[in-house]
């Protein structure tokens, strides 16, 4: 909102108290009389006037349509929607009030109308769909464009999928395509979508997938698709398609390095290929030049200004007042319009809740002590048909202690991001099919791109929420799809967004206001915190961390060139890698390495009898363990005890098993370790998110030993250990994927391990046709059960590299329980 706009609504709320008074009763839903709702449908034009007059004031469009809105919807007087929406390109509308006949005469324009709407269906998708104006008109736009890079700026639910299947129709039929997704969780959704649209291109999903192929669309994350470019050097992409681009802005940190190779991605393959394409693709963005990592680039921005949703505010405040908000009008001095109270915030939840509910908290722990503390407020299910099913199936394919097994009784489902995969996916799943779940809680799993199902939004925590992070969230409610399906559901054009203030868990969750007067703003600055790119500008970070900062664009420019030297390439392979971000300082390391590595002999029979935890420990922290703060990944330097190296080892090894198996070989290592008469056993370090007190420790952990990282467990039962090994063993595996496995690679790279350790470690075998398999996201466990049935030969892959499966493999999934299929059926077309 620019600065005159907000002047001008503090005015008129100031000044003219019969459209303050009017728009009270409108907003809370008080019934207006007949002069009353020909004055606010003229408030409406006035608005509406002056957009006209300066486009600029695109806010006085937006109170316009909203005031029109509300209005029709909840008089069920669609005129003036229709107008409005047919003379401003909210084409959707137009046609549902028109399928509908919810005009109480039509005209012979109307039967000209509903002929000019067919011109905006877009029939790309499964789904025929009508498009909005600025939609239809900003797509072809974008298709039409042959500039290198260009963005397509839009709201969550607008079509982007879309987009990138008829984009990708349009290239020429050779090309390298990467399509790069920020996270597992999407790749295998954005697989699918590319799969389905059948697009004559070998479909590949992990790097070592790729043969030679002259044209192929990869599906990968930005790792992915830089592992692929160093392994193999004679290979470039000719297109990147970059979903959820905005990631790129964000802070580069040791345990979340994304941006940093995102943009380290766009940097080498163009240096490989100076006429490369790139789509950038967001919900999110501002400006599309502050994508650039150099002032050369030329970026064409397609963006969609325009929301056809207008969210309904509500706040439920700690003195029990519930207030409702009209977000363009909102100031410190007009706080909201009281409609009721409400006993606590619990009840408050239950009594506003719709079909399909989401409860927003960041902490996973409080998640799940949210969703107990709500399964307690609400009835049982009626109907336990398909829910029984679900419970069995969980109890016999995780445990009959998982905490989320009795919510399902009561409807609900909590995801975090500390969830085995398999298991967060399935409930997911579940919960877009069955309507007994009734409320999902979660935390930003929901901002990854995941399509839920949501009609009602709770807010009970803003950490982490700046505004564009807030609107993305909002966004996620009644996406259009779910809107424009068929019927009349134009009352999910004002989605309703509860902001619930709340001591939860003695948690000071109670100014909610101050996030809500953040969306007063239609737009926000993009905040650029990866030092690659060309407008970070160091002058307003801290002191203290700006040598850091220059460390990283020092290492970044390095990366980039050519270097013959070989204690420089070692150093390159380190900065690829990610290696060096868990150390200090990458010269100190890369010399230290480099005089190491001249000292292994790794044919001799010393080295070749040392386990794989060992090696890296000799190599990588044996000699920095008296170094002050070198290593400063202290997950990573936990190997530095043997104890550790050995539950590694095992665990590794233990990757043969089926889910539960591991999660019951882990219950039982923690029941030793409470059991055990050495005290020291009894804490146990779990990380901060479900830490409760601090680890002790001189040797480990220097900088943090005084945050809570650790639990004391001789005061937890046996359900709730069952429920710390579920989580622990995704914390396991991503500290084994995102960081152990990275010394795994280098010493195979290096020739310190042979091919054959190399696939036990990272595969689970050294079987290629398991490897092949596992490669494309099946477990070791499945592939194993598989080949126990003797259901292998009844699987293929096709010429596009889709995962195929005869009559026989699928009469064998009806044999199988629903957990086992949901595993299966993700990856066969």
């Amino acid at each position: 909102m620019l600065t005159e706009e907000k002047r001008t609504l503090t005015d008129i709320i100031k000044k003219n108290s019969e459209f303050s008074n009017l728009l009270m009763k409108l907003t809370t839903n008080i019934n207006l009389e007949d002069n009353e709702k020909s004055f606010i449908l003229t408030a409406a034009l006035m608005f509406l006037k002056e957009y006209d007059i300066n486009k600029k004031f695109k806010t006085y469009a937006e109170i316009a349509y909203s005031l029109i809105l509300k209005y029709s919807i909840t008089y069920s007087d669609y005129k003036p929607l229709y107008d409005f929406a047919t003379l401003f390109g909210f084409y959707p509308i137009s046609k549902v009030i028109l399928e509908n006949d919810l005009l109480e005469t039509n005209t012979l324009n109307d039967f000209f109308v509903s002929i000019q709407l067919q011109e905006f269906l877009n029939k790309s998708e499964k789904n025929i769909y009508t498009e909005t104006y600025e939609q239809y008109k900003e797509r072809n736009n974008f298709l039409e464009d042959n500039c290198n890079e260009k963005g397509f700026l839009a709201p969550t639910s607008y079509g982007k999928s879309s987009v990138i299947i008829d984009y990708i129709n349009k290239l020429d039929n050779n090309n390298k395509i990467v399509i790069v997704v920020p996270t597992k969780s999407l790749l295998m959704q954005t697989y699918k979508m590319v799969r389905d649209a059948d697009l004559g291109y070998k479909i590949l999903i992990h790097e070592e997938m790729y043969i030679n192929e002259k044209k192929f669309i990869a599906v990968f994350t930005q790792e992915r698709a830089l592992r692929l470019l160093k392994r193999r050097k004679d290979i470039y992409f000719d297109v990147l398609i970059i979903d959820e681009a905005h990631n790129i802005f964000k802070k580069v940190k040791s345990e979340d390095n994304r941006s940093l190779l995102l943009s380290r991605l766009l940097r080498i393959n163009k240096k490989l290929n100076n006429n490369q394409k790139v789509v950038y693709l967001s919900p999110l963005i501002n400006k599309i030049d502050n994508l650039k990592f150099d002032n050369k680039q030329n970026i064409n921005s397609h963006t969609i200004n325009f929301n056809i949703k207008s969210p309904e505010l509500f706040e439920f405040r700690t003195d029990h007042k519930i207030v409702k908000h009209n977000k363009y009008f909102i100031n410190k001095s007009n706080t909201g319009f009281e409609i009721g109270t409400s006993t606590d915030f619990i009840r408050y939840i239950v009594d506003n809740s719709a079909f399909k509910n989401f409860l927003y908290y960041n902490s996973p722990r409080i998640i799940e002590k949210l969703a107990l503390r709500l399964s307690k407020n609400v009835e049982e299910i009626n109907d336990f048909r398909n829910v029984s099913e679900i419970i069995e199936t969980l109890k016999e394919e995780v445990h009959g202690s998982f905490y989320g097994i009795d919510l399902l009784n009561y409807g609900i489902i909590y995801l975090h991001g500390k969830l085995p995969d398999l298991i967060k996916e399935y409930l997911e799943h579940k919960f877009k099919t069955l309507p007994e779940l009734k409320y999902v809680i979660a935390n930003s799993v929901i901002l990854e791109g995941i399509n839920l199902p949501i009609d009602t939004l709770f807010i009970l925590n803003t950490y982490g929420l700046r505004g564009k992070e807030l609107t993305n969230l909002i966004g996620r409610v009644n996406r259009l799809n779910e809107i424009f399906k068929g019927g009349n559901n134009l009352s999910k054009l004002l989605p309703k967004i509860h902001f619930v203030n709340n001591k939860f868990e003695n948690k000071d969750n109670t100014k909610m206001f101050s996030k809500i007067l953040e969306l007063r703003n239609r737009m926000f600055d993009d905040k650029i915190e990866n030092p690659t790119l060309e407008n970070f500008n160091i002058e307003k970070e801290k002191e203290s961390d700006k040598i850091n900062i220059l460390k990283v664009i020092k290492d970044e420019d390095f990366l980039i060139d050519e270097h013959t030297n070989d204690q420089f390439r070692l150093k390159q392979y380190l900065i690829e890698n990610g290696i060096n971000l868990f150390y200090s300082d990458s010269d100190k390391l890369t010399e230290k390495l480099f005089t190491k590595l001249k000292g292994i002999d790794a044919n001799s029979e010393d080295w070749q009898a040392t386990k794989l935890l060992d090696k890296i420990f000799k190599i990588f922290i044996e000699d920095f363990v008296d170094d002050d703060k070198f290593i400063i990944d202290f997950e990573f330097f936990r190997l530095q005890q043997q104890v550790a190296r050995d539950f590694y080892d095992v665990y590794i090894e233990n990757r043969k098993y089926s889910l539960k198996q591991n999660i019951n070989k882990l219950h039982q290592y923690l029941k030793g370790r409470r059991e055990s008469n050495d005290k020291k056993h009894h804490i146990y370090y779990i990380g901060e998110t479900y830490g409760e007190l601090p680890y002790k420790s001189s040797t480990y952990f220097r900088d943090i030993y005084n945050k809570n990282v650790a639990i004391d467990l001789t005061e937890k039962n046996d359900k709730e250990l069952i429920n710390y090994a579920i989580v622990k063993l995704k914390i396991e595996d991503d500290f084994i994927s995102f960081k152990l496995n990275k010394f795994i690679v280098f010493l195979y790279d290096y020739e310190l391990i042979s091919e054959d350790i190399y696939n036990k470690y990272i595969y689970g075998t050294v079987d290629k046709e398991v490897i092949s398999f596992s490669k494309f996201g099946l477990n070791i466990s499945l592939i194993s059960r598989l080949r126990k049935d003797n259901q292998m030969i009844n699987l293929s892959f096709d010429s596009s590299n889709n995962l195929m499966a005869n009559n026989d493999f699928k009469l064998y999934l009806s044999t199988l329980n629903d957990f086992k299929r949901f595993e299966i059926e993700r990856f066969i077309s």
